[in-house]
């Protein structure tokens, strides 16, 4: 990707992070605007819900200028709330403060018949109360799955929390 495209999607992504972390912030309360409940970061309505990843890998990329680590993941997770899936993950994520990351990652969701689809996302992580909490966007790449077809080329916001036993979710835009 080149270094113009790249920041435009940066850019893109800190905008929707700045303007989305207040209603994605607390999954469980349901933000209000204009007098009305907006639902959609219910976690009811997600696509995908991981039950806590497990850590790999971890190993340190670079430390000049940026602290750059990389880590590695898989994680069980339930696709449209039926179907058992495994992702595969892997982030980069800039250090940018001691409280506030840049996370690239890519990944592969594989369904229990090893149907699969990659993914890739831009994520900006926080430390919130002792755990790493990432608000991002997630880009699926088409697949030739049947039963992941639904996700060709869509997009999905998502919210998910470092820690063996924290779920992340994805909400996919329409």
């Amino acid at each position: 990707m080149s270094k113009y495209l790249t920041l435009v999607v940066v850019t893109l992504i800190l905008l929707a992070s700045l303007l989305l972390i207040p209603y994605v912030s607390n999954t469980q309360a349901l933000p209000v605007r204009d007098g009305k409940e907006m639902t959609f970061f219910n976690t009811s309505n997600a696509i995908y819900e991981g039950n806590g990843e497990k850590l790999v890998s971890n190993k340190n990329i670079s430390s000049i200028p940026n602290f750059v680590t990389e880590q590695k993941y898989i994680e069980n997770g339930l696709l449209n709330g039926v179907e058992n899936v495994t992702n595969t993950q892997t982030y980069l994520n800039t250090h940018v403060s001691d409280d506030l990351l840049l996370g690239k990652g890519n990944g592969t969701i594989e369904t229990m018949d090893g149907q699969n689809v990659t993914w890739t996302s831009l994520d900006i992580g926080r430390q919130i109360d002792n755990k790493w909490v990432f608000n991002g966007i997630t880009l699926f790449n088409n697949t030739d799955s049947d039963s992941l077809s639904n996700l060709n080329n869509s997009i999905a916001l998502t919210k998910s929390e470092s820690g063996p036993i924290l779920a992340d979710h994805m909400w996919l835009l329409e």
